[in-house]
């Protein structure tokens, strides 16, 4: 091989590795849309259920619903970790479940929502506790269809007819 051609395959490989290096950072940025996504509609869902909370007369469900949207606010933001094991936290998983509509054990009747609410709220929390698995299989497809649902239950829950 003479200079020139080492030159040339130097400069050839150095050519793939700047393409290669530019073609991490597009992916990256993509990913990062992705999370950014998500975490917005996990903030935006969240936000409306601490108004649910706010409303509730009794503290002991106004906790469990600050708690769901505590969890929300944290499933679909930094539990959703590329090249992570895709689980939810145990706790996080209790917080998103069904039975944050029946509210605490420990208050008199259930909380102060509608039933158009109750089912946004249910609507928004499966999304919010599907997000972290996401990482495991299609985040790219799977988190913005997610992140709509969540966004769709908060405008259904909006659009509920309030209890008095």
């Amino acid at each position: 091989m003479t200079n020139g051609s080492v030159l040339r395959v130097a400069a050839e490989n150095e050519t793939e590795d700047q393409e290669q290096e530019q073609r991490e950072r597009q992916e990256q940025r993509a990913v990062n849309a992705l999370l950014a996504g998500a975490g917005e509609a996990g903030r935006r869902a969240a936000g409306w259920v601490r108004e649910l909370a706010a409303r509730q007369s009794q503290a002991g469900h106004r906790a469990v619903l600050e708690r769901a949207a505590d969890a929300v606010e944290q499933a679909a933001g930094r539990e959703v970790v590329p090249g992570g094991d895709g689980q939810l936290d145990e706790e996080l998983a209790y917080d998103l479940g069904a039975g944050v509509v029946t509210g605490s054990v420990l208050a008199d009747g259930l909380p102060e929502l509608s039933a158009g609410e109750r089912i946004a709220l249910v609507a928004l929390c499966a999304p919010a506790a599907a997000m972290p698995g996401t990482v495991l299989n299609a985040p790219e497809r799977e988190l913005p269809a997610l992140a709509a649902t969540m966004d769709a239950a908060v405008e259904a829950g909006r659009d509920a007819v309030q209890v008095p």
